[in-house]
C-alpha cells in the first residue's frame, strides 16, 4: 500500500487523542467538589443515552437551531445529572458551567502515542494537513494544549462548517480549504466508518481507517482500492510516500 497525497485530512477523537477518563468519572469529581455525590458508572449510562438523544433534537452541537454549544452542552450535563438521580440545585447549575470549561483546552485528554512524531513526518513528505472533526469551537484550544494546532494547515470543526460528518460537504470544504485539492490526491484518516471512512470515499478521497482494536474489515471495503487499514498512526507514516507537487 502506498499514496502520494497533497492532503490528509483527520479525524481527532480516539484518532488523535482520547479521554483520559470516561465521561463519568470527570463528572463525578466535578460534582464531588461541589459538594454532589454521584455514582461515576450511572453518569456514563446517563451521558451516551442523553448525548444520543440531545444529538437528534438539536443537531450539530445546536448551531443549526440557534443554540450555543455552552447552551447545549450545559443542559446535556444537567439531564446527564438529573437522569442519573441528582436532584434540581443551584450547584448543579454551577457544575453544568464548570464542566463546559473543563474541557475547553487539553487538560481531559490525552494524545496517542507517536502521534505528534507522525504527523511531523508526514508534514516533512510535503502533505498537508488538516483536521477534519465533529467538535464545538473549543477544539483548537484543545489541539494547541496538547501541542498539535501548530502542525496542521487548517482546523475544520462541523461547528465551522455549519455541517456535520457523515455529510459529504464538510469533506469538500475542506478541499477547498487546501486549496482546491482534487479528491483522488487527498486521504482522510480517521476510527469511525460511518462518519470518516465512507463519505471520504463517496467524495472520491483515499480513507484509512484507524482500527486499534483490530474489528473485521467489513468484505465491501476490502475490495475498495481507495480504503486502507492500520492498527495505529505509525503505520499511516509508512504508506504516505512523498507528494509529487
Amino acid at each position: 500500500m502506498a499514496i502520494r497525497p497533497k492532503l490528509l485530512t483527520l479525524d481527532c477523537t480516539n484518532t488523535l487523542f482520547k479521554l483520559k477518563s470516561t465521561s463519568g468519572t470527570i463528572y463525578a469529581a466535578v460534582a464531588d467538589s461541589h459538594g454532589i455525590k454521584v455514582d461515576s458508572t450511572k453518569l456514563d449510562s446517563a451521558f451516551l443515552k442523553n448525548y444520543k438523544e440531545q444529538s437528534q433534537s438539536y443537531s450539530n452541537f445546536g448551531c443549526m437551531s440557534g443554540i450555543s454549544t455552552k447552551v447545549w452542552w450545559t443542559d446535556l450535563v444537567k439531564k446527564t445529572f438529573l437522569d442519573s438521580g441528582v436532584p434540581k440545585s443551584p450547584a448543579l447549575d454551577t457544575v453544568a458551567k464548570q464542566l463546559f470549561e473543563e474541557f475547553n483546552g487539553g487538560k481531559h485528554w490525552e494524545v496517542y502515542p507517536q502521534t505528534k512524531e507522525a504527523l511531523e513526518a508526514i508534514r516533512d513528505k510535503g502533505v498537508k494537513l488538516g483536521v477534519i472533526s465533529n467538535f464545538d469551537e473549543r477544539l483548537p484550544k484543545v489541539l494547541s494544549e496538547l501541542d498539535l494546532c501548530h502542525l496542521f494547515d487548517f482546523v475544520l470543526t462541523s461547528v465551522d462548517a455549519q455541517v456535520a460528518k457523515p455529510d459529504c460537504q464538510i469533506f469538500q470544504l475542506a478541499l477547498q480549504l487546501a486549496g482546491n485539492v482534487q479528491p483522488s490526491h487527498a486521504v482522510h484518516l480517521g476510527d469511525n466508518l460511518r462518519l470518516d471512512v465512507e463519505p471520504a470515499l463517496r467524495v472520491g478521497m483515499h480513507a484509512i481507517w484507524i482500527n486499534r482494536n483490530n474489528v473485521d474489515v467489513p468484505p465491501e471495503l476490502l475490495e475498495c482500492d481507495k480504503f486502507h487499514a492500520v492498527s495505529n498512526i505509525e503505520e499511516v507514516v509508512k504508506c504516505i510516500k512523498k507528494s509529487s507537487s
